[in-house]
Order: structure tokens, then sequence, then C-alpha cells
């Protein structure tokens, strides 16, 4: 199915062209006033703590956008709703540049809010080390950001700071607006903002919520930069840290990739895929994956490389990627892998026939695998191979992406070729003495949703099911963890021993409650 965009998004070409997330430093400065937020007490003080947020100027990002179609890790923040993301400075389509409107010191890259509709980021600073101070009254703060929008779309981002105490409750809290395209004078620009006042007593943290409001076209241009968050108070400086993870060890996983279904168009789908709802009392089903992008393949190279480098098609002929992806990170650490592909006529098979196209796994769009034919020979072979391997533990891989040729795996055949086929190879996996005797994981997770379209309409909210052996996970058990492509990543990164790719695996959210 074709990508569509939103006839609602015009944008004019932005001057200069990105094609990396690296751009010149911003010597651009705003000239409206700051505004104090409505309720909050005005004061002087002076702060003198430093910045209680991470990450505040979206900087950390593994690779910026250049579309803001793409959804990515957030280092420092929570995903609490859509798909937010980072965009570069520059990024065509009329983006902000180094010169628009905004904060000086801008860096590479501002948040943005995505291209799944209204969508929300948080994060909590945790203040308790001022816990006297704060106490005895008097101690203020200053909330403040520079927030803005694209040209007359009223797309646009406000922060909520509530001030909480020792036991979560709300005490208090506070808000800046959204800069709206009347006060852009609709132009796209930053304008700084900031609200001040009195911490409420008993305030142990404080949790910073930012929101993105979509009016239209295909994504959401709120924009935000240089946010801050400060005290009267001396307090430590936060470190920006991975989210805890509880990912068990395996000795093996295996992964596929189905295509183009919606979590709607298979969970509770009896009639068209059986198979795939009868394993649902045998694991754990994602409620909340998501997917990062469309079309297909940069959701592959996502999961397989830790970001998109650009990716924007589905182009493995013509596209090569020179960055390690979770083969190598898998050798690192002293261990094996193959990617099995269906249909496939030998070993690093890269042409396309019948059902079958090299794509079908990703890890022929990396430098490696296109310029070492031996190397690729060792690595990409028919799924035949596996059954194969799978007779033995010791030439089982410790990792295995299996994947389907493009009727199998739903695209060009339907949801019921698929559910036949996965009835076919799965056994394969589950009777194996890796299986049986070791401990296993099986992801099956889907590419990317059953429309090619961005927009709140358009959630890319795909199936994720997880199988494990020796009893290792969660039977019947619905997650509402939300995980995407990176936070698989890094599920698989920690399951394995693996080192990080990414900022993208570094800080995702993995999968936390599937575990028994």
């Amino acid at each position: 199915m074709p990508l569509t965009r939103s006839p609602r998004r015009t944008r004019a070409l932005a001057v200069a062209s990105v094609l990396s997330c690296l751009v010149p430093l911003a010597t651009a400065v705003a000239t409206a006033a700051p505004a104090t937020a409505v309720g909050a007490k005005s004061s002087t003080a002076t702060s003198t703590s430093g910045n209680l947020l991470t990450d505040p100027d979206a900087e950390s990002v593994a690779i910026c956008s250049t579309t803001g179609e793409d959804g990515m890790t957030v280092p420092g923040w929570t995903i609490t709703k859509g798909e937010p993301n980072m965009v570069c400075y520059g990024a065509p389509g009329g983006y902000p540049t180094s010169s628009t409107p905004g904060p000086t010191g801008r860096g590479t890259a501002f948040f943005n809010g995505g291209a799944t509709g209204d969508s929300s980021l948080s994060q909590t600073a945790d203040v308790s080390a001022a816990a006297t101070a704060i106490d005895g009254g008097g101690v203020t703060f200053n909330l403040s950001g520079w927030l803005g929008g694209y040209a007359s779309q009223n797309d646009r981002v406000g922060m909520v700071a509530t001030f909480q105490g020792a036991n979560g409750a709300a005490l208090g809290s506070t808000q800046i607006a959204p800069v709206t395209n009347t006060d852009r004078h609709n132009t796209t620009e930053l304008l700084k903002r900031s609200s001040t006042g009195t911490l409420p007593v008993g305030t142990r943290s404080i949790k910073v919520d930012l929101n993105f409001t979509w009016t239209a076209g295909s994504t959401t241009d709120g924009y935000a930069d240089n946010l801050s968050l400060t005290l009267s108070t001396p307090l430590p400086t936060p470190q920006l840290t991975a989210p805890p993870v509880s990912v068990p060890g395996y000795d093996h996983v295996f992964l596929v990739y189905m295509e183009n279904q919606d979590y709607s168009g298979i969970v509770g789908n009896t009639s068209q895929a059986p198979y795939i709802n009868s394993l649902l009392s045998q694991g754990t089903s994602l409620t909340q994956s998501y997917a990062t992008t469309h079309p297909s393949d940069p959701n592959y190279v996502a999961l397989a490389g830790g970001g998109l480098y650009g990716l924007t098609g589905n182009s493995v002929s013509t596209t090569t990627i020179d960055a390690p992806h979770l083969g190598n990170s898998t050798e690192a650490a002293g261990k094996t892998w193959k990617e099995y592909l269906d249909g496939a006529n030998g070993n690093c098979d890269t042409g396309s026939h019948g059902y079958y196209a090299p794509d079908d796994a990703p890890f022929y769009y990396f430098k490696d695998m296109k310029t070492d034919a031996g190397y690729c020979a060792a690595h990409m072979q028919p799924l035949t191979q596996m059954a194969t391997d799978l007779q033995s533990t010791a030439t089982t891989p410790n990792f295995a992406w299996f994947a389907a040729d493009d009727c199998n795996d739903m695209e060009a055949c339907g949801v019921t070729a698929g559910d036949n086929w996965l009835q076919q190879t799965l056994p394969t996996i589950l009777n194996s003495p890796a299986w049986t005797t070791q401990r296993s994981l099986l992801i099956v997770t889907w590419d990317e949703g059953a429309t090619k379209a961005f927009g709140p309409n358009y959630p890319n909210q795909v199936p994720t099911l997880l199988l494990g052996s020796q009893n290792s996970v969660k039977q019947g058990y619905q997650s509402d963890g939300r995980v995407d492509q990176y936070g698989l990543l890094r599920t698989i990164d920690t399951a394995l021993g693996l080192a990080p790719l990414t900022n993208n695996d570094r800080y995702a959210a993995a999968v936390n409650d599937a575990w028994q």
C-alpha cells in the first residue's frame, strides 16, 4: 500500500537540507518577553540549584529526525502518549533552522510532537535532598522553556509542573500555556515562556509534563527546546540514567517480524488468525506496542541497528548503512547469530524473485554484509537451514532473526496466510533442544500498522507476543507497559547480555513485567 500524507500539511521547503543530525549552533535570539503562568507567585529570588531536568534540550537523541515522522527514544523522559520525537534544526519541510527565532545555544535538535496526533512526555525531578529548606517555606521555583510551532498552523505544546509530596500526592501545580499561532504572528519560531512561584511545603518531587496538541497535518508541530526547572536552594544536578530493566538472561532469542497489521486486526481475530490467538494463553501479549514509522524497512532497521540512519523508504539495493548492528553486538559478546529468510535461493541471496526479497530481514542494509561476501553467506541463509541448525544446541544461534516471505508475512496474501505460516514454522523452534533444554525467548511482532499513513488516526500500534521456555514468561498475561522497537531491542540486549548500539536502545523502556 502506498505511503500517504495528509493534504492539510503544506510546508514550504526549508532553506537548508539536513543530511544528518549535525547542524550549526544557532545564533538567533528570541525577542518575545517571558510570561508568568497564571496563578503563580512572582519571585525575584536567585535560583541556586542547577537545572533539575535531564536532557532538557533534546541533545541526547541517538539520531535526530529529518522528517518528524519517526518515533524514537527520548532519553531522560517517559513517553506517556503518542510518539513524540526530536527533530534536527534545519530539517526539510519548514522546520526551524539555526536562524529561526528561538533560543541561543540551541544545539542540533528540538522536541517535536511526532506523527501520531497528540503526544506527551514526562519526567520527575527528586527534590527530597532539599526537604528541610522546602519545609521551612520560601523556596521558589522557576520553570521555563522555549515553545513554538509551524507557520499559521496551531499545533502547540505546553508544560505542567506538579508538586508532589513524599507519597506522590499532588500538593499543587503550575503551568506554562502553549505558544499559539497567534502568539507567533503565524510564523515559525520559538518564544521564551516561564512560570515562577513558591514551592508548597512538603514537596519532595516535581513531575514535569510536556504536552503536544495536534490540530492539522500529518505531524504534530509543537516545538520545545532549552527547558529548565530550577529552585532557589542547592540540589544535586541529576544525571541521565537508563530506565530500570528487569529482563532475565537467555541462551537464545528468536525474533520474527510479520507485516502490516494493527493490534486490533490480529488480537481477538480468531477467524483469520486462530493459531496466533491460541498462543496468547501460552505467553505475554504487549498491548501497548508501537512501530517506529512507515514504510516497512525503517522499522526493521530500527530494531536491527538502534536507529534509522536517514532511511525513509524500502531501498535495500541502493542503501548501505555504515554502522554496527545487532549481529555485531551479539558477536562482541562472544555469541552467535543468523538471519533465516523464507524462499531464499542459497546463502546471501540478494536478488528478488517470487515473494522473496532480501529486505525481509534487515541485515543486508549494513556495510559489513554488503561488502564481505563470506560474512554475508555465513549469516544470511535460507529458512530451511534453521531446521537443520536447531537440531543441536551447539549449532543453534544465540540470536536468530527468521523471516517469512512477502506472502507468508501477511503483506501480500493476508492474515490467514501468515497465521498458517507461523503454525508451520514455530514448532521447529518450540520442539528444538534449545527450547526444551535451555532458556529461549521467542518474539513475534509486526513491522507497522495496516495503513501507511501519519496523523491522529494512525497510532501505528502493532501486536507483539512473547513466549519463553522453562516457564520464563508469564502465560496468558497482557502487559500494558508502553514499548516500541527500541524497547524490544533493549529487551534483547539485556536478555543476551549485549552492549547497546545507540542511545535509542540504551535509554529505551524495556519489557519489564512479562517475566516469571
